[in-house]
């Protein structure tokens, strides 16, 4: 936890980007409280880091959780959904934090044979978010789902199996939106496009176990199966130079969306790799959507 109090300090004058800075000044990191691996669930893994927006008091209470509501981002790493961890997310944190909001930063099952378990836990780590916002006072009606790559399959999922379907997760509130960092939106297709392209790195194949059952993992699982006139906003973020999920996954999704959305094509962009250029051009896009479906 020190190293992440030494990296907030660090950061503390990066401008915002698409929104006013937040309200106390330049200076704002007294206002946070971190708890480190809080579980939101029985297994090791359904652990998350949570950035709470309040006050230090003193002595007897030490911290208070601001009274006024506040939006919430709840943040999944990606990493194939075989790797990949929460601790190195931090930096995806910064811009919501030092705009009010408090964060949720969670890791989930993962790894080969696992499929479909991830997406299990982001459904159950939303429902613990929105639990949580309720008794602590921010906006259970203001959360935002996100995440990159394999994360931003999930956060996709968590949106739109939350407004259709029977999960035992599955909660009345929907998220404010999903901001789709490059994310898998075609399980089958994907694996196709790996199995020729990456063979190596097929992670697809690797999360499912077992080549004949790519078809239903990506049936069940998959969010172009589950796109309605219900589904939340959407904004995706992908570049058109992405090798480990191409683009055409972006340009499904929003060509079978009817519900608000918005999709930053980012040219010659690739997979998490962006310009300083592009990623302002992204983070003013996302704050201005979320604004725009508030």
């Amino acid at each position: 936890m020190n190293k992440i109090l030494l990296l907030l300090v660090s950061l503390l004058t990066i401008p915002a980007l698409g929104a006013d800075p937040a309200p106390g000044g330049d200076y704002w990191s007294h206002r946070l409280r971190i708890a480190i691996d809080v579980p939101y669930g029985e297994d090791a893994a359904q652990v998350a880091d949570v950035y709470t927006q309040g006050q230090r008091v003193g002595e007897p209470t030490w911290f208070e959780p601001s009274e006024k509501p506040r939006p919430t981002l709840l943040w999944i790493h990606g990493g194939g959904w075989v790797g990949g961890d929460k601790r190195s997310q931090f930096p995806q944190a910064i811009h919501f934090l030092e705009r009010g909001w408090d964060v949720v930063n969670i890791n989930y099952r993962q790894g080969p044979g696992t499929a479909p378990l991830a997406v299990d836990d982001a459904l159950c780590a939303y429902k613990w978010t929105v639990e949580r916002a309720r008794e602590i006072g921010a906006s259970p009606e203001h959360i935002v789902v996100s995440g990159a790559s394999a994360g931003g399959h999930l956060a996709l999922m968590v949106g739109l199996l939350n407004s259709t379907g029977n999960h035992p997760c599955r909660v009345s509130v929907q998220p404010q939106a999903i901001v789709n960092w490059f994310g898998i939106t075609d399980i089958e297709a994907v694996e196709s496009y790996l199995a020729q392209k990456r063979p190596a790195g097929n992670y697809a194949l690797s999360w499912v176990g077992q080549k004949s059952r790519v078809a239903q993992i990506s049936a069940d699982y998959s969010p172009l199966s589950f796109i309605t006139d219900d589904t939340p906003p959407i904004i995706t973020i992908h570049g058109t130079a992405d090798s480990v999920v191409p683009y055409d996954q972006a340009e499904a999704l929003h060509f079978a969306l009817s519900t608000p959305n918005r999709l930053v094509t980012l040219n010659g962009g690739k997979h998490g790799g962006f310009s300083d250029a592009q990623y302002q051009e992204a983070m003013a896009a996302i704050f201005e959507f979320i604004s725009e479906n508030n």
